[in-house]
């Protein structure tokens, strides 16, 4: 008898994504605040000790005992310090990722940052791609067509990527949940979305946002062709762009599922 895949997420609490996000990646209620902030004192104490062996009275010394901890926060959002010395439990590593590395779908988790804010993309299963943001309701299903797109939108919108690298820990339900964690069945994901859509979740705006998000995406990762063809001068004028059958078939899919939310939308009377 199949088991039921289940996909463990944590809700956002104060500025605690650097936890939620390490628990999402590692797929179990792991790590709390109290044990980043153990991690954060220790990197502290690390970085002191290397300053004073320039001196202790010296500018450089006396200014970096002054300011507050580059870590972590007052408000608990930690440092990617922080979060790479937590990964080094687990033999995992974080290493910065762009779209000139390859195919993100040979690779299987990202954690993603923008200023104070981390998550997690992670596959799970026989290769079904999640997005486990903490200031998401539940986590959402990224097919291996759009994941590509998602990233590159991602890095649009100003996140740095860290690829992991090692061997990811498989979903453990048997390990319970934080606080605000909570473990999802796929067929409870598709039922919380249907609620969500009848208690007023418009789910024709939803499509179209991720229509445009997928198109911004994809062009985002064809840049160099975009600006070459932008850039071409008067003589060029009446050459044939290049086809680019992964640019089509990305707006291509994009659009069935435009066209599908704009059908069940009508069928629905919204």
């Amino acid at each position: 008898m199949a088991t039921t895949r289940r996909v463990y997420h944590e809700k956002q609490v104060m500025a605690l994504c650097g936890v939620h996000a390490l628990n999402a990646l590692l797929q179990a209620p792991i790590f709390n605040e109290v044990d980043l902030s153990e991690i954060a004192r220790s990197l502290d104490k690390r970085e002191r000790d290397l300053m004073a062996q320039g001196g202790l009275t010296t500018p450089e010394f006396l200014n970096f005992v002054a300011e507050d901890s580059q870590n972590v926060s007052n408000d608990g959002n930690f440092s990617v310090s922080v979060l790479c010395e937590a990964l080094q439990v687990y033999n995992l590593q974080a290493v910065r990722w762009s779209s000139g590395q390859g195919e993100p779908n040979t690779l299987n988790a990202f954690i993603c940052n923008r200023q104070q804010h981390w998550f997690t993309v992670r596959r799970l299963g026989a290769g079904r791609w999640y997005d486990l943001n903490s200031l998401r309701a539940r986590p959402e299903r990224i097919s291996d067509f759009y994941l590509s797109a998602f990233l590159h939108q991602m890095v649009a919108e100003g996140y740095t990527i860290f690829a992991v690298e090692g061997a990811l820990p498989q979903a453990d339900p048997s390990a319970g949940a934080a606080e605000s964690g909570r473990w999802w069945s796929e067929e409870e994901i598709e039922a919380d979305k249907q609620s969500e859509a009848a208690e007023g979740g418009d789910g024709f705006s939803d499509a179209l946002a991720k229509t445009l998000a997928t198109m911004q995406g994809v062009l985002a990762g064809a840049g160099s062709r975009v600006q070459s063809a932008l850039g071409m001068g008067a003589g060029d004028a009446g050459g044939e762009e290049e086809d680019d059958p992964e640019l089509r078939a990305a707006l291509q899919a994009s659009l069935e599922e435009f066209k599908a939310a704009k059908g069940e939308r009508r069928e629905g009377g919204g």
